[in-house]
């Protein structure tokens, strides 16, 4: 088992920080290699979504962020983010990711004041504005993603209401 100082050391991803509010078995699975959501149905209309949204922006360019994640695009002139996502509505683990994206950009001087995420399928968006306490926040998180990922086996299976549209429900309900 890894010592939890080499784990903190380790990349957690934007995707594993949402997968940490969504459900601890799936950031688990996620970061030690499990990795069946590639083919699933759900991932690949996110995909679709993010690749044909938003096609006249002229702005819209992925920006990697040093092995983490990819912001959709980015106004770095207005110091704004945007990313496109295909849920409903704001959810924690969206909020979760895109404030972490905010956070380790700024902790890699480049000062983000705001993430917009667009919800192309309403027609929406909704804006994050960065707030002081947003820095605790993310480290709480960090904190608590790498005590999942210590775990020497991943977290006991909950069923709960996403499990049927969730790529890994065949391996948790096995």
């Amino acid at each position: 088992m890894k010592r939890a100082a080499e784990i903190n050391r380790q990349r957690i991803t934007g995707t594993e920080m949402a997968y940490l509010y969504i459900c601890p078995r799936k950031l688990w699975l996620f970061h030690h290699g499990i990795r069946p959501e590639n083919e699933h149905v759900n991932v690949q209309i996110g995909r679709h979504i993010q690749e044909t949204s938003y096609e006249r922006q002229e702005a819209r360019k992925e920006i990697a962020l040093g092995g983490i994640g990819v912001v959709d695009w980015a106004e770095l002139d207005k110091c704004v983010i945007h990313e496109v996502k295909k849920s409903k509505c704001p959810r924690h683990a969206e909020v979760a990711q895109t404030r972490y994206y905010m956070w380790w950009m700024r902790e890699h001087g480049i000062p983000i004041k705001r993430c917009v995420i667009h919800y192309p399928k309403q027609r929406r968006t909704w804006n994050l504005d960065w707030t002081d306490d947003m820095t605790e926040r993310v480290q709480d998180d960090l904190a608590r993603a790498c005590a999942v990922i210590a775990l020497p086996v991943p977290p006991p299976f909950e069923c709960m209401s996403i499990c049927k549209k969730c790529a890994y429900e065949e391996y948790c309900s096995a």
